[in-house]
């Protein structure tokens, strides 16, 4: 059955590359981009409901990798709608060919400016952010919480308390977050093996492990593989 995107979208025209341009110049929030058989069409602040799942990151470029975790998470949570973000403060000319090959796999991509995770979440109150290992320890990072010159030098109490503060506030959103293990120099790695921050009872259900899942694909390495074969 098609659900109210795929139904908007058919009644939309394309203008990938204009909207895109609007998307990087502020003048939009977001947009999604899909394929519903006539090539891709975007719908520019189309409303993401509750329960969406999203997959943030800047899919340069999308790989096996992306897909199938939000296809895991996805038969994890039950959800039947998968929407990809990435970001929008890169030049339009990039976005635009990113997206194309995006929506050319069979993903529907949502383009947005927002970059960290509270932006995220005031723009899209109540989604499941599916991220992996490497995004999980950037979330409890304190370096993004802390008041303007304050992290140097500041106390590892006072670290956790600006962590703790930024997480109740995503909370409030009634986000979460689905996370899938990764593998690095030290072995594999997920929130039930090396969780890194201990969390108040109230937050317990913000992170869930993705379970039985590695995401060992590199999107460095694939572009590193990439410019060799385009000069070979």
């Amino acid at each position: 059955m098609e659900d109210a995107l795929g139904a908007a979208a058919r009644h939309a025209g394309s203008g990938l590359k204009d909207l895109l341009t609007e998307l990087v110049a502020g003048k939009l929030t977001h947009l999604v981009a899909l394929d519903v058989g006539t090539g891709v069409v975007c719908l520019p602040q189309a409303e993401v409901p509750e329960g969406t799942m999203l997959l943030p990151g800047s899919f340069n470029p999308v790989h096996e990798g992306h897909e199938e975790m939000a296809r895991r998470a996805a038969e994890m949570l039950g959800r039947l709608r998968v929407v990809n973000a990435d970001k929008g403060a890169i030049d339009v000319e990039t976005l635009c060919s990113r997206l194309e090959k995006a929506v050319a796999r069979g993903n529907r991509i949502l383009a947005s400016r927002a970059t960290l995770f509270q932006h995220k979440a005031d723009v899209f109150p109540g989604c499941v952010f599916v991220v992996g290992y490497d995004s999980y320890r950037r979330i409890l990072d304190a370096k993004y919480y802390a008041p303007a010159g304050a992290f140097e030098g500041s106390s590892d109490e006072e670290r956790q308390a600006w962590v703790i503060t930024a997480l109740q506030k995503l909370h409030s959103k009634r986000v979460s977050f689905v996370v899938a293990g990764r593998v690095d120099g030290d072995g594999f790695k997920s929130i039930e093996t090396h969780s890194i921050l201990k969390l108040p009872e109230e937050l317990s259900g913000l992170f869930l492990a993705l379970p039985d899942f590695r995401n060992d694909i590199s999107s460095t390495a694939l572009r590193a593989k990439a410019a060799h074969e385009s000069t070979a």
